[in-house]
């Protein structure tokens, strides 16, 4: 009787998980919540060999003009072939002055597609301060002192920035997947601001990168519950007829799933899983990679020649 009974556990045991696993098939990726590409490249250890195959691309892309278009960038950056100024921010910076004096402006530039990480109308104020140190790097790449000094600043009012759109999220009921990846990209920037103030001796230490990369990672552990409780919301299980009767799970986006003998605990979990917890765990390695690579980060030194 015990082996009788236990091969039917077994039995619907298995009918589950195939009902699972033909599920998750079916399911889409979710939005896009992870750091932006062009933070991630150009922030990196490897950012100087990032920021000359950027570099090499446009210059092709500018073909005829390419000898007035090298000209006028060595002229910017004629100080500089090795230097603290050139790694990591100072990279994308310079990624970003690479694309602006193009005389063929590429479809979608490097500040393009960040900011268009920072579409939702309450990440605004990150975009200002982000933007705002992006071009206060460019007038003042050949001038330590004032660069240090305008970071600084924008550092403080971007980490203010930072904390009103968590709070606007988790206390003010705002939790959107757009809000998130907004905050996600403002935080990895804070963060690569406070590395760069280190490198150019602005700020004199480590720990407050590394107390920041603590409160950041904490911060989304928050912030990724809030979120799921708001995915949660929308998702549901819909009675459908037939000559078979059964149910649909239904997603954020009113997109139906034939159900079968699975609870909605167990579909919710399947579906959060797939489209966002496995974008949490690759933001957290992002963050935990930067932290292990902080004491190179810190000694880094950009390399960039025009030829």
């Amino acid at each position: 009787m015990g082996n009788v009974v236990s091969t039917v556990e077994e039995h619907i045991r298995e009918q589950r998980r195939r009902a699972l696993d033909d599920f998750k098939k079916r399911l889409s990726e979710g939005p896009d919540l992870k750091v932006n590409e062009n933070l991630v490249k150009f922030t990196s250890l490897d950012s100087s060999d990032n920021l000359r195959q950027h570099y090499q691309r446009r210059r092709m892309e500018a073909d005829d003009c390419a000898a007035d278009w090298t000209k006028s960038l060595a002229e910017k950056l004629s100080a500089f072939s090795s230097a603290p100024e050139l790694a990591g921010l100072g990279a994308l910076a310079i990624a970003v002055l690479i694309d602006i004096i193009s005389f063929s402006p590429p479809e979608e530039s490097t500040k393009d597609a960040l900011r268009s990480v920072f579409a939702e109308q309450k990440a605004s104020e990150v975009w200002d301060q982000i933007d705002e140190c992006l071009k206060r790097y460019r007038m003042h790449i050949n001038n330590n002192d004032e660069l240090v000094s305008d970071m600084k600043r924008i550092e403080r009012q971007l980490s203010v920035a930072l904390t009103k759109l968590k709070n606007s999220m988790v206390r003010d009921g705002h939790m959107s997947s757009e809000a998130l990846k907004a905050w996600v990209n403002g935080a990895a920037f804070h963060i690569q601001m406070l590395i760069h103030l280190v490198r150019l001796g602005g700020i004199q230490t480590c720990d407050p990168v590394e107390e920041l990369l603590s409160t950041y990672q904490n911060n989304l552990d928050l912030l990724f519950e809030k979120h799921q409780e708001v995915i949660k919301g929308k998702c549901f299980m819909m009675p459908w007829g037939g000559s078979i009767p059964g149910r649909y799970f239904v997603d954020e986006n009113d997109k139906c799933y034939e159900g079968g003998s699975i609870s909605y605990e167990e579909y919710f979990e399947a579906y959060y899983d797939h489209r966002y917890s496995r974008q949490k765990d690759e933001i957290q390695r992002y963050f935990s990679d930067v932290r292990q690579n902080l004491q190179e980060l810190v000694h880094q030194r950009g390399s960039f020649s025009i030829d």
